[in-house]
């Protein structure tokens, strides 16, 4: 009997963090099943990094070792990480991955959630900006990906191996809240005919990695403007993602979601994609247009700071997050800071 190895390969901001949650802590029942969920030894998390960098680095010995020292049989096995994405994109990798399945008795299945390309553009410049990996503009930031970062907007390109290698079933689910909980979606993906009835153990709370909204946004670009104009040496910077969580968590942020994008530029983009993502849709959906698919995609709201509308209580408050998100950068980065400047 032909067993399957599913690999859910994100992409990168779709809800992967909030998956990979609920698989770990749902393995028990999963297993039930008879879906047996990989997950490094070591971490109490859904995602396993270490085995798509194994496949990227073509280290099939080690995955080969771990297979076989499952200590039962399962018909299915699950492993979650968005890194795999960079690994199944290649026909390289694809083929020996298939050919040390095939060895133990697998047949690869893949999961891939997509979102509409603005949203993505989008979701992709607040994580950067909040890691402080740089301070550019939306306007200039949407044009360096569409120029810049082809293979990573462009699906028909970017997927091209893994549609032309009919050996693999791979499935390709649009993304978004409207479309349901991801995590459900997933294991509906997986054709397990598991019970409707199954009560999921839901995430452990925080496990979201939201947005730090149009406040935390603000904050992060103005914090790196500051340390871009000290010297300070960013790519140093450790941790980067907690210093504005810290503070934007306790205060609710994320509720007021940011959304840099006004409607005229998100009509450039979907118009820039069209072509290239209604000849992918019509091969994966079932003959479909892109914006059928994404009919019920909600219509997103231009939704930043805007400086001048802020009480001058609360615009000094953000003036005082600022410096002390600054300390906490330099009190635990110092090389960073080793010859920046004062101002």
């Amino acid at each position: 009997m032909i067993k399957t190895f599913t690999v859910h390969a994100g992409t990168h901001k779709t809800a992967s963090t909030y998956i990979q949650s609920r698989l770990w802590r749902n393995r028990e029942i999963l297993e039930n099943y008879g879906i047996k969920l990989l997950y490094p030894k070591q971490e109490k998390t859904g995602q396993y990094e270490d085995f798509a960098t194994r496949l990227y680095n073509e280290n099939y010995t080690k995955i080969e070792n771990e297979l076989v020292s499952l200590k039962e049989e399962y018909d299915h096995l699950l492993v979650s990480a968005e890194q795999f994405t960079k690994s199944i994109i290649s026909k390289k990798h694809l083929d020996g991955f298939q050919a040390l399945l095939a060895k133990l008795g697998y047949k690869l299945n893949i999961v891939i959630f997509l979102r509409d390309q603005p949203d993505y553009i989008n979701s992709i410049y607040v994580q950067e900006v909040r890691r402080f990996y740089h301070s550019l503009s939306v306007p200039t930031f949407e044009i360096k990906c569409r120029k810049q970062r082809p293979h990573r907007f462009n699906y028909e390109e970017m997927f091209s191996d893994l549609l032309d290698d009919n050996r693999i079933n791979v499935k390709f689910l649009p993304y978004c809240s409207s479309f349901g909980d991801p995590f459900v979606r997933l294991l509906d993906s997986l054709e397990q005919d598991l019970p409707h009835y199954v009560e999921w153990i839901p995430a452990k709370p925080g496990k979201s990695n939201d947005q730090p909204g149009i406040k935390g946004v603000w904050l992060a670009i103005e914090t790196c403007k500051r340390m871009q104009k000290m010297g300070v040496k960013l790519k140093r910077l450790e941790n980067q993602s907690k210093y504005i969580r810290k503070y934007s968590i306790p205060r609710g942020w994320s509720e007021d979601r940011y959304y840099g994008l006004r409607p005229k530029k998100v009509k450039i983009i979907r118009e820039f994609y069209r072509n290239g993502n209604d000849r992918f849709a019509r091969r994966v959906w079932e003959n479909k247009t892109w914006a059928e698919v994404f009919k019920s995609l909600p219509k997103q709201k231009y939704n930043v700071l805007d400086e001048a509308s802020l009480p001058k209580e609360e615009m000094d408050e953000m003036n005082d997050l600022l410096e002390l998100i600054l300390s906490d950068i330099k009190q635990e980065n110092p090389s960073a800071f080793s010859k920046a400047r004062k101002l």
